[in-house]
């Protein structure tokens, strides 16, 4: 598992292990290490702590719940007027995901 998002950057030569966390907008330079089980963050990268077990099923499971969702939008879109207002009998969204923080705490 490697956890990589759209605004990362990886030069040639990089070599990055499985089971590895990087952060938002980190430049991986040419010839870091990127051990197992690890997370990168900055520009450059710096490796910043060890990935555990409970991490690493929280982020797989945030993954998870991201690649779903387009799926799910495109199913449920239908035409509609803007709100001008918010109606005061709308129904509070429902939390289906908890911070790394939240997870850590329970």
């Amino acid at each position: 598992m490697a956890n990589v998002f759209a605004f990362d950057g990886f030069e040639d030569g990089c070599n990055v292990q499985e089971n590895f966390v990087v952060g938002a907008l980190t430049f991986v330079p040419t010839n870091m290490e990127v051990p197992p089980r690890s997370m990168v963050v900055g520009s450059p990268a710096k490796l910043v702590k060890s990935v555990s077990d409970e991490m690493i099923a929280w982020k797989t499971e945030g993954t998870r719940l991201y690649q779903a969702l387009p799926k799910q939008f495109h199913a449920t879109l239908t035409p509609c007027e803007p709100l001008r207002t918010v109606p005061a009998d709308r129904e509070q969204q429902q939390m289906s995901y908890r911070t790394w923080h939240e997870t850590r705490q329970s």
